[in-house]
């Protein structure tokens, strides 16, 4: 039975995909991503956008930083409202930090979390459903 229990074990470490961990990372990395463009807005003074490349399933802003979305996590968007060059809006970020608001949900079975962009603030927290 021990010997049973070490298989199972080592088939369940070892299955292929996105775990817990790496998509509380993901989550961590897109907040970090959203709080950077934010803060970049209210420093420039100028607006600046979060957009995602649908093909390529890439978060980017208007600066260097891009986050990549695995294949097998799903990604939601709720609020998420123009279109450029094949890109769609997450959010926008006003230079008096306030910004178009939205919500994203990371999830892969049955983990998921939403990474939430206040409109008044321009916040961003992540909330573990």
């Amino acid at each position: 039975m021990a010997i049973v229990a070490l298989v199972a074990s080592i088939a369940v470490t070892m299955t292929k995909g996105t775990g817990r961990g790496q998509l509380k990372a993901l989550a961590l990395e897109t907040a970090d991503l959203l709080r950077r463009e934010r803060l970049s807005a209210t420093l420039t003074g100028r607006s600046r956008e979060v957009f995602i490349d649908g093909e390529s399933r890439t978060l980017a802003g208007l600066g260097r930083k891009s986050v990549a979305v695995p294949k097998d996590v799903v990604l939601d968007l709720i609020g998420a409202d123009a279109s450029r060059a094949g890109r769609r809006l997450v959010v926008r970020f006003e230079p008096d930090g306030s910004s178009t608001g939205a919500a994203l949900r990371l999830s892969r079975e049955r983990v998921g979390y939403e990474i939430r962009v206040n409109w008044y603030t321009g916040g961003v927290a992540i909330v573990e459903p």
